[in-house]
């Protein structure tokens, strides 16, 4: 979930960018989330109260992140998961059988990172299991 100070940050990202005062830099944006999730961290949620006597900077940031949700004019809902039927996820799901989903773990260039675990029986099974590893594969 984004708040109040978030959507004021990006907006202002926007603006900068796009050189044009307009909300989100005169783009359209497409917000898309559960609003049932957790609040975000740190930050005042869209759909909170807001003190209207406080005059501190981070107040006023939050209250124009408040307006700028405010203006958002056109909402969609989708009730349904569209790309999880029909035949085009069928082929989908055919094309990924076709490659390989899962790494190989012993090619991979990091193979040989150092793991760090805080048990020496964890380090010492990790061990011999590279070690087995290691010789099954270099003979």
């Amino acid at each position: 979930m984004i708040g109040c100070k978030l959507l004021y940050d990006v907006c202002e990202a926007l603006q900068i960018a796009k050189e044009n005062d307009k909300p989100f830099g005169g783009i359209n944006i497409i917000f898309m989330g559960d609003f049932a999730q957790l609040p975000p961290v740190g930050q005042v949620r869209l759909y909170a109260h807001l003190n209207t006597r406080s005059t501190g900077q981070l107040h006023q940031m939050n209250m124009i992140g408040k307006v700028l949700w405010y203006s958002v004019d056109t909402v969609v809902q989708l009730h349904e998961v569209m790309w999880q039927a029909g035949s085009a996820n069928e082929e989908f799901i055919s094309l990924l059988a076709l490659e390989s989903v899962r790494p190989d773990w012993n090619t991979l260039d990091w193979n040989t990172a150092p793991v760090i675990v805080y048990e020496n029986a964890i380090k010492d099974a990790v061990n011999e299991d590279s070690a087995r590893s290691f010789s099954r594969h270099t003979g």
